[in-house]
């Protein structure tokens, strides 16, 4: 089994939280409508959003108590509550005995034929997204990537993680997946011994451009790449029209 863990913002933190909301129900239904349905969800949140459709028992949502941070808070407040929530997501994990566990942000969408492929190789140790998508909500196009790296990039193993059985610091330490975040838990499982591989696929899509992600706030447009015209011709061969084929894998409805 295949479990998703998403740490959902609050509505004091976000900018629009109807328009956070809408994201969030985007990226459930992404990870939901997985080929095989033998997967699990782990949603952990402040409030629970007003949800369009119906989830069965797969979709588990854990509601906490400590405070929450605002909108204007500064971001390593805001980061330290998504890790305080995935935290929570971990232990629970560890209770359900998944064979993969796959940390996922709030707002981006992952294929439909995760949970098929890590089912279907059960001894693997996990897989490293390589391949991916960027895409600027509500465009009709998006852009392939093969340097992919986001929040939502790694598929890992339950036999090397060492799940937390609570939320103190000292055992959150001990969790491989909690202690090193999406860049740099490749490297840190390879000096291990026990190396993710590529996933053979494009494995999820990085959403930006709403103005309630990290990355609009955490990079200012200064510090983004210089569009030269090599930068700018590899973009034009990258950049896919929005087919039906990548809507259904990807569960893009914006």
């Amino acid at each position: 089994m295949l479990c998703f863990i998403i740490a959902l913002k609050s509505k004091a933190a976000s900018n629009n939280w109807e328009r956070v909301s809408t994201l969030f129900e985007n990226s459930l239904l992404s990870a939901y409508n997985q080929i095989d349905p033998n997967f699990k969800i782990i949603v952990v949140c402040h409030e629970i959003p007003k949800l369009k459709y119906n989830y069965d028992h797969r979709v588990e949502i854990i509601s906490v108590v400590f405070s929450p941070p605002t909108s204007k808070a500064a971001t390593n407040l805001t980061m330290q509550d998504k890790w305080k929530k995935l935290a929570v997501g971990m232990v629970r994990a560890g209770e359900l005995k998944p064979h993969f566990i796959m940390i996922m942000d709030a707002d981006d969408l992952v294929s439909r034929k995760l949970a098929q492929y890590a089912n279907n190789n059960l001894t693997a140790n996990g897989w490293i997204f390589k391949q991916g998508y960027r895409y600027r909500y509500g465009s009709r196009w998006i852009y392939w990537d093969n340097f992919f790296n986001c929040g939502t990039n790694a598929i890992v193993s339950s036999r090397l993680i060492k799940f937390p059985l609570n939320t103190h610091s000292e055992s959150i330490a001990e969790c491989v997946v909690l202690s090193h975040g999406h860049t740099v838990i490749q490297k840190c499982l390879e000096e291990l011994g026990t190396p993710l591989v590529p996933l053979p696929f494009p494995g999820a899509v990085y959403v930006y451009g709403h103005g309630d992600n990290y990355s609009d706030t955490h990079y200012p447009k200064k510090m983004l790449p210089s569009y030269n015209l090599r930068y700018f011709l590899g973009r034009i061969r990258r950049t896919r029209y929005l087919n039906q084929k990548i809507r259904e894998e990807f569960s893009i409805n914006s």
